[in-house]
């Protein structure tokens, strides 16, 4: 009784030690042309927003919104001084496309919502905020380890570009821009 016991832990750990290698080697498949992980999260507002409401192969509600977009993430957080020199050419950059469809979101990486709110009243930041509290899409879906992060998505859902860090205003143009263009190009938007 006692070996098949010991043998049940064993082959249970012998399981584990494999699902935890299988996880970790997963840890940085999220590239350029991988179906972008779908989520929910709530806004700075508290109302819910779904990825697939905007963009992927099949829209979540189709009925209330018709138009797929191009959509931009932006991981950051109010303590990021990159994040904070970044986030004004993004809504400079959302200005430009405002009658087409391109979504550009902010995801807060672990904040709570008060502090949140207070930073976006002392800044005057127009852009869209999704809360990431528990950093579940961050983290585990998107596979973010350092901010800012900006992750372009297309119409149908793909990832376009996955750009790490801030380094200056034409770098951020010069990869941003032609990526949507390119987009929205695509079906003529």
């Amino acid at each position: 009784m006692r070996h098949i016991f010991i043998s049940v832990i064993a082959m249970t750990l012998l399981f584990n030690l494999l699902s935890a290698q299988t996880t970790d080697s997963t840890l940085n498949t999220l590239k350029t042309g991988s179906d972008a992980p779908n989520f929910y999260l709530k806004d700075i507002q508290n109302n819910d927003m779904f990825l697939r409401d905007y963009c992927g192969a099949e829209l979540r509600q189709p009925w209330k919104n018709k138009t797929k977009h191009v959509v931009i993430l932006s991981f950051f957080a109010t303590w990021c001084a990159p994040c904070l020199i970044e986030i004004p050419y993004l809504e400079d950059i959302q200005n430009k496309y405002a009658d087409q469809p391109v979504k550009f979101f902010l995801i807060d990486v672990g904040e709570k919502k008060p502090e949140v709110e207070s930073f976006l009243k002392q800044k005057g930041y127009k852009l869209p905020v999704l809360l990431d509290i528990y950093k579940m899409v961050t983290v585990e879906k998107y596979k973010v380890s350092s901010i800012p992060q900006l992750v372009v998505i297309s119409k149908e859902g793909k990832i376009l570009l996955i750009k790490n860090g801030f380094k200056d205003k034409e770098s951020l143009y010069s990869e941003l821009i032609p990526e949507i263009d390119n987009e929205l190009k695509k079906d003529g938007s």
